[in-house]
């Protein structure tokens, strides 16, 4: 009921703005009120992120490469990055088809074969 009693509250403000102000005044008015809004629901999503990344302790919770002896920051990066750059392409694959051997699947099922006549 308060976020319903909160809604309808800027509606009526936002409607004694429109009447009081004319022309282009509403245009910026509205612009200006769809930015406040965009920030607004900008910085839910930024504290819902930085919650979900808290553990129960309140301490954030880190990436499974970052341990405490590793290098920081922007060394570590430029460290990866240089390793990158230093490793060579993966081979190129062959698409060169393989006869596969076929099994005996009569051997699978129990089936016997009578020894020849001949």
């Amino acid at each position: 009921e308060m976020a319903i009693a909160d809604a309808l509250d800027e509606i009526r403000t936002r409607n004694a703005r429109n009447e009081r102000a004319g022309g282009k005044e509403v245009v910026d008015v509205v612009k200006e009120e769809i930015d406040t809004e965009r920030r607004r629901v900008e910085r839910e999503d930024e504290e819902m992120a930085r919650r979900a990344f808290m553990t129960e302790t309140g301490e954030k919770v880190r990436r499974i490469g970052e341990g405490e002896g590793e290098e920081g920051g922007a060394e570590a990066m430029s460290a990866r990055q240089g390793d990158a750059s230093l490793m060579t392409p993966p081979p190129v694959p062959a698409f060169k088809r393989v006869v596969k051997k076929k099994k005996d699947l009569g051997a699978a099922l129990g089936i016997k074969k009578k020894p020849a006549l001949v």
